[in-house]
């Protein structure tokens, strides 16, 4: 059996821009440890936690996300469930919403929607591209 690939495609909940580029999410971050800004390239493939970026990153830094379109924060004012740090979200292009933690090396993260669990199934067909939508 093979293993398939969920590439998820991410906007901006402000602005609606096209963050995923092939695998990659595209962001611009703040390393608040070091003051640092720049680019930040996450892996779009859902359940891997690549990070590519020129910042000084340690393990265990909290980083605050932005759009690089529009410069709109995409920060939520919830605390991570694992670790405390702040949650981030990102819109999925074909409904609901990802949020994920913005400390290098927390792997929390949720899909989210309506809260619905027959909306929520039907926007997992609708990414892995099933017929049964």
């Amino acid at each position: 059996m093979t293993k398939q690939m969920l590439v998820l495609e991410l906007r901006c909940p402000q602005c609606g821009a096209a963050l995923t580029e092939g695998a990659r999410v595209h962001l611009d971050g703040h390393v608040r440890r070091t003051h640092q800004q720049g680019a930040i390239s996450l892996s779009a493939v859902f359940g891997d936690y690549g990070v590519e970026t020129d910042l000084a990153l340690e393990e265990g830094d909290v980083v605050d996300l932005s759009c690089p379109k529009c410069e709109a924060s995409l920060m939520l004012p919830l605390a991570c469930k694992i670790c405390g740090a702040a949650m981030a979200s990102l819109d999925i292009a074909k409904g609901g919403y990802l949020e994920f933690c913005s400390r290098r090396g927390c792997k929390a993260h949720a899909l989210g929607g309506t809260g619905n669990i027959d909306d929520m199934m039907s926007l997992m067909n609708r990414m892995f591209e099933t017929p049964y939508d």
